[in-house]
């Protein structure tokens, strides 16, 4: 803790010094004058300021309290002590104005009396400083410093959560499940003027429509069976703050008419209760299906849709942002207590493995990697038995998706079949190491029309043992990968001159001659 001590008499420095030093972690720095007392607080940025009114022998003298007037005129908050004599208590009563914390008269002046005044300006200065420590651990925890990866599609998340979080209008908030759509919500809050309201998320899938209309609204006595006494609503509840309706598509429709008269006029009225209550929260909602089918389908309101509809953040899945798996790799693994490390192969098995759970079960893998893996070194074999619990993908679904995509690439491509045929060549020769009678059995046809195929597009012979990663590119195509992401439609033309829709694996027609 720094002290300064401003006061024209060599023995009143001298005596205060004197006091100051019992006290542990203390540097005590001295000023005589207006100009050396100022241009020590600008210098060294003292913690506490222990100023003498008069500076002179002139008894019309106040430089204490121009100082103290300086220091705040500049923006700083430094606490001030005043030292004074008691027929200067009129002064002191000024530099209470001028913010100064406590005084001192000096015929009084002893440990005894000073020492638990700087102690208590401690006491504030560390708490200060922990108050600034814990709210650096929330943004980093629930701001936008918790929203990980450098993509440009997280950047542009973050630029509309800087732009509208001090707004109060409502925010819908799309995304796959796994994505990360609360982390959002709650980024939303924490970077606006609410933050020290309360954050409510509701999960309007967990629970029947009776029971949902209940937590949301609220009810009073008697107003259903089993109703023995008022329950307050996740409405009221949230106060000034901000309530995430979560799952806003499996609302029931009597209460999507409720909550859009509720987002309309700003009231809502609890079950059995005679009067409204204002509702004083920021809505935020949020949901991973597509509500314009629901629409479609008369399962969601539209009037409801437009009115949640006011801005919208979209949260990419990880697929869209693969370019920061990497980080959210490392981040996940700084979490842990157990130091966990991973063999470069191991790294690329996990940027190629698809994560339909996004983020969320990227975080699973580890946290599970961390509880199960017998070495500290995480290779592809301990992938492979630790990382490969996930759902059973509908293949037919799949390729139906795939093949929507494809057929959504740009006409510049030309062909996209042979697009297609040429990128899962490229990969099954890769994944089985440049064994043909291999990859044809991968793919399904026989070697010969392996061969031919692959002749058709490349006119060389296949490459060799390693699949097609950010290391190995150049060796094959002579060029620079342009980062660690895996081939996907963004990136397939940098490393192939044509763009696949994906990287997943097609199954090919065994006509030879249908491309």
């Amino acid at each position: 803790m720094k002290i300064l001590v401003v006061d024209d008499q060599r023995s009143g420095r001298r005596t205060l010094r004197q006091i100051l030093t019992a006290l542990d972690e203390v540097e005590v720095l001295e000023a005589v004058g207006l100009d050396d007392a100022i241009a020590a607080v600008e210098r060294s940025a003292p913690d506490l300021l222990l100023l003498d009114v008069r500076l002179s022998d002139d008894p019309r003298d106040r430089g204490g309290l121009e100082i103290l007037r300086r220091v705040r005129a500049s923006g700083r908050s430094t606490p001030a002590v005043m030292v004074t004599s008691v027929s200067e208590l009129s002064e002191i009563r000024e530099a209470m104005r001028l913010g100064a914390q406590d005084y001192v008269l000096k015929d009084e002046l002893c440990p005894e009396m000073l020492l638990p005044i700087v102690e208590g300006q401690r006491e504030r200065l560390l708490l200060k400083g922990e108050v600034v420590r814990l709210r650096e651990r929330v943004d980093r925890t629930f701001g936008t410093k918790a929203l990980l990866g450098s993509s440009a599609s997280m950047e542009r998340v973050r630029r509309i959560i800087e732009r509208v979080a001090e707004s109060s209008k409502t925010v819908l908030i799309r995304g796959e499940t796994g994505s990360g759509k609360e982390m959002v919500a709650r980024a939303l809050h924490e970077m606006s003027s609410r933050r020290g309201e309360p954050f409510v998320a509701v999960n309007c899938s967990a629970l029947p429509g009776t029971l949902i209309e209940s937590l949301i609204f609220g009810h009073e006595r008697g107003a259903f069976t089993g109703a023995e006494k008022r329950m307050r609503g996740q409405l009221e509840l949230a106060g000034a703050g901000t309530i995430l309706l979560d799952e806003i598509a499996e609302m029931p429709g009597e209460l999507q008419a409720k909550l859009l008269r509720v987002l309309e006029d700003r009231r809502f009225r609890p079950l059995g209760a005679e009067s409204e209550i204002p509702l004083r929260a920021r809505v935020l909602a949020a949901t991973h299906v597509d509500l314009e089918k629901r629409i479609h389908e008369g399962r969601f309101r539209e009037d409801l849709f437009y009115r949640l509809n006011v801005v919208t953040v979209h949260v990419p899945s990880l697929a869209e942002r693969d370019a920061d798996l990497i980080e959210l790799l490392l981040a996940f693994t700084a979490e842990i207590p157990r130091k966990l490390r991973y063999t470069d192969d191991a790294i690329a098995w996990l940027v190629r493995r698809p994560w339909p759970g996004n983020v969320r079960e990227l975080r699973n893998v580890v946290e599970r990697l961390a509880l199960l893996a017998d070495d500290d070194l995480i290779d592809v074999p301990t992938l492979e038995e630790l990382a490969r619990e996930r759902p059973v993908v509908d293949a037919t679904a799949e390729i139906d998706r795939l093949a929507r995509a494809l057929l959504a690439l740009p006409e510049r491509l030309g062909s996209k079949l042979r697009v297609i045929e040429r990128a899962v060549l490229h990969h099954a020769i890769e994944s089985c190491g440049g064994n043909k009678a291999a990859a044809a059995r991968l793919i399904g046809v026989d070697r010969k029309m392996l061969e031919r195929r692959w002749d058709r597009h490349t006119g060389e012979e296949p490459p060799s043992s390693r699949r097609l990663t950010p290391a190995n590119a150049p060796r094959y195509l002579g060029e620079e990968p342009p980062s660690s992401r895996r081939l996907t439609p963004a990136n397939a033309s940098r490393y192939l001159g044509e763009e696949p829709p994906s990287s997943r694996r097609f199954t090919l027609p065994s006509d030879p001659g249908d491309t």
